[in-house]
């Protein structure tokens, strides 16, 4: 008899858990997609009032999300399997007929799929999961054991040093040992006197261990201290606070946190260990020194985001945000800010087609470590995959993420004339730069070389606000015209839009240049000199630094 040993990581399919996976999926896992069959796969689900969400959307999304956090490999892993539930609502004529139904609906779907050799569309297995001995579980158990021979890696030997270490940290596993510091597995080590490893080949070890599945452990030196002999702990630990709302508890403090988390992003070091402090974490997090520890995790991965800060005075550092988390949608009082006559955008368009949702909690996490959230009535204003920052004392910096776009405005409390060049320009290269770091990590994750070039990542638009309504024009046209008319039958000058990409090297004006003009000063305008440098167009506030912001509760 052959014996596949595996470890089962039970996953929620929920979207606020998708910042999670990085730290479970792995290349050789095999993920089982389950819905409920007597809804299918185009019913929408109750659970969801926002509407337009089905069984067919989160799988698609589910797999998107696998298959970026994997590395594309000959032996075709990891491999996705399908399963539809509750299969006693149906007699056996109706069931055959579902599975066909099932089967063609997920070969549509996926046939074409840009890494579609990883997805078993064409079987689901429809189970009763209330009957032990239902036929179906048996041919999937089958079919994932199978799998599990045809790995690469199937029958490798693990090198003979390391099996004493190994065996120990199993024993721990099965005494209920979630967490281990690496002094204490180094003292183990050195129990096995001739077997012991040299600390090189603990690291070593460990490192491949990891890239396993069969523990956590980062090798960063902030994090290096301790290891997590039992992954699936790390699940529940996050569960505290990345979960769905009908997961929450019906009552009490824990639910005050979540449902201020939920509607705010903003989570306090203390309510987090008091979200800890619940029975269910206490032979997990045993210690103080254990917490800060998941935390620097947490931090490290982009699940916490430490805000930006004006002075270390103003916001008290204990304090977090969590853009996985929210659910609140950016008011529309708020998106109206972006005006026609104050606003420049531009415009990022993903051309990769497999990026998850994460992508865009990355980003927002990116951008408010670089920029304080503006903050609004004591609130930060952090929503659902948006985000409002201050720029500057005089500019607000917005991101909306929409699918596979992402639209920035900046955004002046005067005139968009009084933008300052060398402020669009290094706002964009800092998000470009971010979001080009994003993509590479996930084109790498898929087994892609990393892609040096911006044009093959993503391209670009640049415009204005009009009527409302964003107004953009590809960088490449806006840089050979001086003017372009919208689809509102407008015409734009592109000089503002190109503020984006200005020369920050440039030392004066061109010849042509007839000054920044405003309606100040009674009307008759301001006239900047000729040999006025770019960069002084807006004299720096030297009270920036000084500025103030809505305590936060």
């Amino acid at each position: 008899m052959k014996i596949a040993p595996s470890d089962l990581v039970d996953f929620g399919g929920q979207r606020s858990f998708d910042m999670t996976h990085q730290l479970f999926i792995q290349h050789r896992g095999t993920f089982i997609l389950m819905f409920d069959g007597r809804l299918g796969l185009y019913t929408e689900l109750e659970e969801y009032p926002q509407g337009d969400v089905t069984a067919a959307s989160i799988i698609l999304h589910w797999i998107n999300s696998i298959l970026t956090y994997c590395t594309k490999s000959d032996d075709k892993m990891p491999r996705i399997v399908f399963a539809a539930t509750h299969s006693d609502s149906f007699s056996e004529d109706e069931k055959k007929k579902l599975v066909v139904t099932f089967q063609e609906e997920l070969t549509q779907m996926f046939s074409s799929h840009k890494l579609h050799e990883h997805i078993m569309y064409f079987k689901v297995f429809f189970i009763n999961a209330t009957d032990k001995a239902d036929v179906e579980i048996g041919r999937l158990k089958d079919i994932l054991v199978d799998i599990a021979f045809q790995q690469s890696t199937w029958g490798q030997q693990m090198p003979i040093v390391w099996v004493p270490l190994d065996l120990q940290i199993s024993d721990m596993r099965a005494n209920g040992v979630k967490l281990i510091t690496k002094e204490r597995l180094l003292k183990i080590n050195q129990s096995n006197k001739e077997f012991a490893l040299s600390e090189r080949r603990v690291e070593d070890f460990l490192l491949v261990q990891h890239s396993i599945g069969k523990l956590l452990y980062f090798s960063e030196p902030a994090l290096k201290d301790f290891i997590v002999i039992q992954p699936s702990a790390m699940v529940n630990i996050l569960r505290a606070f990345i979960t769905d709302r009908i997961f929450w508890p019906e009552n009490g403090p824990s639910r005050d946190i979540l449902q201020r988390l939920s509607s705010t992003g903003v989570l306090k070091k203390m309510d987090l260990f008091t979200l800890w402090s619940q029975p269910a974490f206490n032979n997990i997090l045993t210690d103080e020194r254990i917490q800060e520890y998941v935390v620097k995790v947490l931090l490290h991965l982009d699940i916490l985001v430490e805000p930006q800060r004006y002075t270390e005075k103003e916001i008290s550092a204990n304090l977090f945000l969590v853009p996985c988390i929210v659910t609140e949608n950016i008011p529309q009082s708020m998106q109206s800010n972006a005006t026609d006559d104050r606003t420049i955008c531009i415009a990022y368009h993903l051309r990769e087609t497999v990026v998850p949702s994460a992508l865009s909690f990355k980003l927002i996490g990116a951008s408010i470590s670089i920029w304080p959230l503006k903050v609004v009535n004591s609130r930060f204003c952090l929503f659902f995959q948006a985000a409002i920052m201050d720029a500057d004392n005089k500019n607000e910096l917005q991101i909306h993420v929409e699918k596979h776009k992402i639209i920035v405005y900046l955004i002046h409390k005067v005139s968009k004339q009084l933008i300052s060049p060398d402020l669009a320009t290094t706002t964009q290269e800092c998000l470009t730069l971010a979001l080009e770091r994003i993509i590479q990590f996930y084109n790498r994750c898929l087994g892609e070389q990393s892609l040096q070039v911006m044009s093959d990542l993503f391209k670009i638009e640049v415009g204005e606000v009009c009527k409302g309504e964003t107004c953009l024009i590809p960088l490449s046209v806006a840089k050979q015209q001086v003017h372009w008319t919208c689809k509102n039958g407008n015409k734009h000058e592109t000089k503002w839009p190109l503020y984006w990409f200005f020369d920050k090297n440039k030392q004066h004006c061109d010849l042509d240049c007839k000054g920044n003009e405003t309606t100040q000063n009674n009307g008759k305008g301001t006239r900047y000199n000729e040999n006025q440098k770019p960069s002084d167009y807006v004299k720096p506030d030297k009270t920036a630094k000084k500025k103030k912001t809505n305590s936060i509760p």
